[in-house]
């Protein structure tokens, strides 16, 4: 009976340590990645978690075709930097409100994109910085029933809002600007939801908590969301602008179990829709489509397996492998490698610091607008690079 107390036990390491150490970044957009709930199950009646991570990127694009106006793109450089670091966060806390019944809101930027060029690149007609977030607020319960001695099932659900902004940044062609004066203009369009998507979430969890044994399954279902805002073009002109994007549905699968006293085994594998994803348009309030780029992405797979040790009653260490596959342009595979450790501060706080590296492979994309009227294309590569991620979590339980 000694072993399995401390077998239960480990059933909180896994969350604890292990979610602290996946990469910002796990398919796309999405900043969550693997194991983002595990603070539902978490064993307190209450909890509250504060969680930060610092992304370090070292992304160069280099172009490989740039036009305008039919005809290859003079001056700038061909490479440069495009990945500037950035950083997340998410706010979460956790009410068990009967024996059966836990719940959990929570608050976080989901999808992020930042890329910040050379002004003068040899793409400058095509992009010179695209931001893009999202912010979500969102509330799961589960209902725990007990099938048999020892063994619980929880049926989950849940609701999503979402909020998203989009920007990006070129230069227009001045030749292709009346009185054509052959100067080109810093162009913006910047486009935010003023009402949120919603979406549903609907899971099932299977525990032997002797063993520390939890098998999850959580779907998230696709969510709709309207743009509005405008363009300008600095100097010229500036008008409405409108977009819609379906963000993608979701299913993630999460195993744990005890695999000795003091240790725990965890494996998860995340699918992301990304494939629904193959274009972005924007239009101004005439129906013309002024923003038209192919993205044509690739279904998104995560697959993720950690191990956890309790040192002693103060200290717990854990180390993760990740696997992610790019869903294409910008976002190739990626191969990850992080170590953390949970340091107990008082009998109700705990302390998480988590680092990260990600081996970025090599990948080629397109930036072309399609709707461009000066007929900007640009094609770029980018080669292999190492980057690194930073996470701290402040939690409090009682």
């Amino acid at each position: 009976m000694g072993t399995l107390k401390v077998w239960t036990a480990n059933l909180m390491i896994g969350g604890t340590v292990l979610c602290c150490l996946s990469p910002a970044y796990a398919g796309g957009w999405d900043t969550l990645g693997v194991g983002s709930n595990e603070l539902l199950f978490d064993d307190s009646r209450f909890a509250f978690e504060a969680t930060t991570k610092a992304v370090d990127r070292n992304v160069d694009y280099e172009v490989t075709n740039a036009e305008v106006a039919g005809r290859p793109v003079v001056g700038g450089p061909v490479k440069s930097r495009a990945t500037p670091n950035i950083w997340n966060y998410q706010f979460a806390a956790k009410f068990r409100l009967t024996d059966q019944l836990d719940c959990m809101a929570r608050t976080n930027d989901p999808y992020q994109i930042e890329e910040d060029l050379n002004q003068e690149w040899q793409g400058r007609f095509s992009l010179t910085r695209t931001s893009a977030s999202g912010k979500a607020f969102n509330g799961t319960c589960a209902y725990k029933f007990q099938v048999r001695d020892g063994h619980y099932v929880r049926a989950i659900a849940g609701a999503n809002l979402l909020y998203l902004r989009y920007r990006t940044d070129n230069l227009s062609y001045g030749a292709f600007i009346p009185p054509s004066t052959y100067v080109d203009f810093p162009t913006r369009l910047d486009v935010r939801s003023d009402d949120p998507g919603v979406g549903w979430r609907v899971g099932a969890s299977y525990e032997i908590p002797q063993y520390a044994v939890r098998a999850s399954l959580i779907y998230d279902s696709a969510i709709d969301v309207d743009l509005a805002g405008g363009t300008e073009v600095t100097g010229v002109t500036n008008f409405d602008s409108f977009a819609s994007v379906t963000m993608p549905q979701s299913l993630e699968f999460n195993l744990q179990t005890g695999i000795a006293p003091d240790w725990l085994a965890t494996f998860g594998v995340k699918w992301v829709d990304w494939s629904k994803l193959q274009d972005l348009t924007v239009q101004n309030p005439a129906g013309t489509t002024v923003v038209n780029r192919f993205l044509g992405y690739d279904d998104g797979w995560t697959v993720r397996a950690g191990l956890a040790h309790k040192v002693n009653d103060w200290l717990k260490v854990g180390s993760t492998v990740q696997w992610d596959r790019g869903i294409g342009q910008s976002y190739s595979d990626t191969y990850s490698f992080g170590v953390g450790t949970a340091i107990q501060l008082d009998k109700h706080a705990e302390l998480t610091i988590g680092t990260a590296a990600i081996y970025k492979a090599s990948g080629t994309g397109d930036l072309t607008n399609l709707a461009s009227t000066s007929g900007a294309t640009t094609q770029y590569k980018y080669g292999d690079s190492w980057n690194y991620t930073l996470q701290t979590k402040l939690k409090f339980s009682f």
